[in-house]
C-alpha cells in the first residue's frame, strides 16, 4: 500500500487520499442531484457553485484541525500545504462546512436548512470513500493488535508504523460512514421530517463513530501530555483525545437538537 498510486512527472502524481475524496464527492453529488427534492431547493448552476465552495472550505477546515492536532509534524510553511500527502481531519472538514456553508447559502438565497438536510444524507459517502484513501496512505492508523484482519505496512512512504500488525481503523471508519449513510437514507430520511433534524442526525452519527473508533487509533492526540498507548489493554484509560472531546460535545448537542425540534414542532400553535 502506498499514498502515491501513480507518478506522473516530477512533483505531480495521483495520491490515494485525493483520488478517493474525488470519488466520494462524485458519487454523493450524483445521488444528490437525482433526489426529487433537489429541484425544489436549488438549480444545477447553484449546486455547482456550492460544491466548489464546499470543497474549498472542507480542505481548509480539515487541514487546520489536523495541524492543530499534529503540529509536531509541521516544520515549515510548505508542510502546511502538503495536503496530497494526507493530513485532513474529517471532523475539521465537517465543522467548517456546517459553520460557513449557511453563510454562502444565504448569499445565494437558497433555503439553508432544506439544503443542509438534503446534503447530510449523502455526506457520509464522501467520508466513507476518503477513509479508503487514508487506508492506502497509512494515516489515521490503528494500535497494535493480533486480530486476524490486522494490516501490516511495509512501504516507507506510509504514515503508519512499518512491519507492525495494527487495527485497520481507516476501514472501520469507512464502514461506519457507510452504515451512517444507510441509516440516514433509509430510516432517518423517512422518520425525521422536521427541518434541521437530518443535519443533527448526521452530526450525531459521525461523531459517535469517531468517538468509538478513536479508542483503537494509534495516532490519538490528547489535550494534556499523555503518551500514545500501543496496545488495546493499555489503551483503555480515562483520558479522551481532542477529537473525542469534540465528538462527545457534538453528539450531545445534536441529540438535544433533534429532541428539541420535535418538541417545538408538536407544541407549535397553528395561526
Amino acid at each position: 500500500m502506498s499514498k502515491e498510486l501513480l507518478h506522473i512527472w516530477g512533483p505531480f502524481s495521483i495520491q490515494s487520499y485525493g483520488l478517493f475524496i474525488v470519488i466520494g464527492i462524485a458519487i454523493a453529488t450524483w445521488l444528490l442531484m437525482r433526489n426529487p427534492k433537489r429541484k425544489s431547493i436549488l438549480s444545477s448552476d447553484q449546486f455547482s457553485k456550492i460544491m466548489t465552495f464546499t470543497i474549498f472550505i472542507a480542505i481548509i477546515g480539515g487541514r487546520l484541525l489536523y495541524i492543530l492536532e499534529e503540529n509536531s509534524s509541521i516544520h515549515n510553511f510548505w508542510d502546511i500545504c502538503k495536503i496530497w500527502e494526507g493530513g485532513l481531519s474529517s471532523l475539521g472538514s465537517i465543522i467548517s462546512i456546517f459553520v460557513l456553508i449557511p453563510l454562502y447559502l444565504r448569499y445565494l438565497k437558497i433555503p439553508i436548512i432544506g439544503f443542509l438536510d438534503l446534503a447530510s444524507i449523502y455526506a457520509p459517502l464522501v467520508e466513507a470513500s476518503a477513509r479508503i484513501g487514508c487506508f492506502f496512505a497509512g494515516c489515521c492508523y490503528g494500535i497494535k493488535t493480533n486480530v486476524p484482519w490486522a494490516v501490516v505496512y511495509t512501504n516507507p512512504s506510509a504514515g503508519a508504523p512499518l512491519h507492525t500488525a495494527i487495527h485497520p481503523t481507516q476501514i472501520y471508519s469507512s464502514l461506519a460512514a457507510l452504515l451512517a449513510f444507510i441509516i440516514m437514507r433509509f430510516i432517518f430520511y423517512k422518520k425525521l421530517q422536521k427541518p434541521g433534524q437530518l443535519i443533527a442526525a448526521y452530526l450525531m452519527l459521525t461523531s459517535m463513530a469517531r468517538f468509538g473508533i478513536d479508542f483503537l487509533r494509534g495516532d490519538r492526540i490528547f489535550l494534556t501530555k499523555t503518551e500514545t498507548l500501543s496496545t488495546l489493554s493499555t489503551h483503555i484509560s480515562i483520558h479522551l483525545s481532542t477529537s473525542q472531546w469534540i465528538s462527545l460535545l457534538l453528539c450531545t448537542l445534536s441529540l438535544v437538537t433533534i429532541i428539541l425540534i420535535q418538541i417545538i414542532s408538536k407544541n407549535k400553535i397553528p395561526k
